[in-house]
């Protein structure tokens, strides 16, 4: 809508041009009437002024009686020109002729305002027209500007985020690398730790006294002493539980979390179908996975018995 408003703008000029070579030409025309009107008004008034002049001449020439006939031909011409003229009013001529100029002047000068008027009427159209696109093209620039502006602001305060984040970002690893490399530190240092008192543990329990029992010939096994597995048993519970007991309060921890508690060891009963053969197979398996002494197996041995083995330990006692 704007470039049609501007590409009218060369008409509108044009327009104007017209409307004033319109002016020029008819002031010419005005100028031109009045000039004939004032030649024609200084011929009637030669002609009057000739008419006086003769007229005084007839007057002289009377009085004097000098030219005769030449006078009276004179006169007589005079009279006939005088009584041609006389039939015309000069007065309604002058009047007549200065009526139809101003009548003309002011039909010319009316058609004159009208098409200025219509010209201005079209100026005003198109300024008013130039005007609000003009207010909208600033409107929409103002839109545009704020628009701008807006994301402009935006762009800036992603790219703050985007700092932010990544910055927040490389923090977070690195802080989480660091734990983890603390947290390294820590479980070697303490795996050090625990594998050095675990060597001291297997190292006290392996100096624990071994279990003495009286060889029976006939079958080629040991058989158990009541007697002296009940001292021996109670003398390796007392040495067990005062080298746990002399022990620091984090290696005692570390030996109980090591050991498997007694009811995750398998248990021989006595009763129905059962196979012994296994349940030393499921205590070795342990003792190997566990890594534990063989002191230590031996003096919770008589734990693994229930039931009727249970009573049958008893009685041997």
């Amino acid at each position: 809508m704007i470039s049609d408003i501007f590409d009218s703008i060369p008409e509108l000029y044009e327009a104007i041009n017209d409307v004033k070579t319109h002016f020029s030409d008819k002031n010419s025309s005005i100028c031109n009437n009045l000039k004939t009107n004032n030649v024609s008004l200084s011929q009637i008034n030669e002609t009057l002024m000739c008419f006086e002049k003769a007229s005084r001449t007839l007057e002289t020439s009377h009085n004097e009686n000098s030219f005769g006939n030449k006078i009276n031909e004179k006169s007589a011409i005079i009279k006939e020109l005088t009584g041609k003229y006389v039939k015309f009013n000069i007065d309604d001529i002058i009047e007549t002729r200065i009526k139809q100029a101003i009548i003309t002047i002011k039909e010319e000068n009316k058609s004159v305002l009208e098409n200025l008027s219509k010209s201005f009427t079209e100026v005003k159209t198109y300024t008013a027209a130039l005007k609000k696109c003009f207010d909208t093209s600033q409107e929409e620039i103002s839109k545009l500007t704020m628009k701008l502006n807006q994301i402009t602001s935006d762009n800036t305060r992603q790219k703050e985020l985007w700092q932010e984040l990544t910055q927040t970002e490389y923090n977070h690893k690195n802080n989480v690398i660091n734990s983890i490399k603390s947290l390294q530190h820590k479980l070697r240092a303490s795996q050090r730790c625990n594998n050095s008192k675990m060597n001291d543990i297997k190292q006290l329990l392996y100096t624990l006294p071994r279990m003495s029992t009286p060889l029976n010939k006939n079958e080629g096994t040991r058989i158990p002493n009541p007697q002296v597995l009940e001292v021996e048993n109670s003398q390796l519970k007392n040495e067990f539980s005062s080298s746990l007991h002399n022990l620091e309060p984090s290696m005692g921890q570390a030996f109980l979390k090591e050991v498997p508690k007694i009811k995750e060891w398998p248990h021989f009963s006595v009763e129905g179908e059962y196979d012994h053969m296994e349940f030393i197979k499921g205590i070795d398996m342990i003792k190997e996975d566990f890594e534990l002494p063989d002191r230590l197996v031996t003096a919770i041995f008589n734990t693994f018995f229930t039931r009727s083995a249970h009573r049958c330990y008893i009685k041997l006692r």
